[in-house]
């Protein structure tokens, strides 16, 4: 099975959800296409590459040659790729290279976490700055076990971590909510995600009553901060953002007629939204 489209048609995020939660297993490509009037900000690849196992992202590379997990080795001075060469005969065919070389005390499980980390988590957050692009999945191609250490994890678990570790949100500044915006929780209870304690405060503050403006001043946050911490919260399917809300009075029975026809409003206006979709 092929799945082909635009980013413009579904979003990276739309595309994590489908791809973990039909636990599919393949390689997810995606081509940006660049704007000849705009300069990224930073340089993009040509192509990226993200493997799947069962629903979770087991690598990433920005070319099919497998030799990228070799050259982080090599760069950071633990292997080099001669002997990287000598050691992988030793190992079944279908293991990960990341997996034969621990098993054989080339390196340790330390080793690993970091070789994935830099592997995975670094360009993900890139791939969410991608203004348009052609993204494929194909269900057909095999694993790349040479670029594989042998860890997976959850999609929307690793956009989060990749997310907090950005550091350059200047790509992304376009799509952060706005400050007068209220962020709603889309999911019953507690969110199937780990949050840090930070991203707590601010869960405990979506029920659509505040202004993200306002969920930074009661969190004592600045208010870039909250509004990147519910961009992740939005990235992840946990929440949403509904623009125009104005803040509630405090006097509550004039409040509550005017809260029920926002949402309900804002209820028609996403059936709408996704009656467009399907057509």
């Amino acid at each position: 099975m092929k799945i082909t489209g635009y980013l413009s048609e579904f979003s990276m995020a739309e595309i994590f959800r489908f791809l973990e939660q039909g636990h599919k297993t393949g390689c997810l490509s995606i081509k940006p296409v660049e704007d000849p009037n705009e300069i990224p900000a930073f340089p993009l690849a040509d192509e990226y590459y993200i493997f799947f196992n069962h629903g979770n992202i087991a690598a990433a590379t920005t070319t099919l040659d497998h030799q990228g997990l070799q050259r982080l080795l090599e760069k950071r001075g633990w292997l080099r790729s001669t002997t990287v060469k000598k050691i992988l005969p030793l190992c079944p065919v279908n293991i990960s290279m990341g997996l034969c070389l621990k098993s054989q005390g080339a390196i340790d499980a330390e080793h690993l976490q970091l070789l994935f980390k830099q592997q995975v988590l670094s360009p993900i957050p890139q791939l969410f700055s991608i203004k348009e692009g052609l993204f494929k999945f194909d269900d057909q191609h095999p694993l790349p076990h040479w670029e594989m250490t042998g860890l997976s994890a959850s999609p929307m678990e690793i956009t989060l971590a990749g997310l907090r570790l950005l550091r350059d949100w200047v790509p992304l500044m376009d799509k952060l909510p706005l400050s007068t915006s209220t962020i709603v929780s889309t999911v019953q209870g507690k969110p199937p995600y780990h949050l840090n304690a930070v991203e707590w405060q601010v869960w405990e503050h979506i029920n659509g009553d505040l202004s993200i403006a306002n969920i930074a001043k009661v969190t004592n946050l600045p208010v870039l901060e909250a509004q990147k911490i519910c961009f992740r919260l939005m990235v992840i399917g946990v929440a949403e953002e509904v623009a125009g809300i104005s803040e509630p009075s405090t006097n509550k029975t004039e409040q509550e007629p005017e809260k029920t026809e926002l949402s309900q409003s804002f209820l028609d206006g996403l059936l709408n939204f996704l009656k467009s979709k399907k057509g």
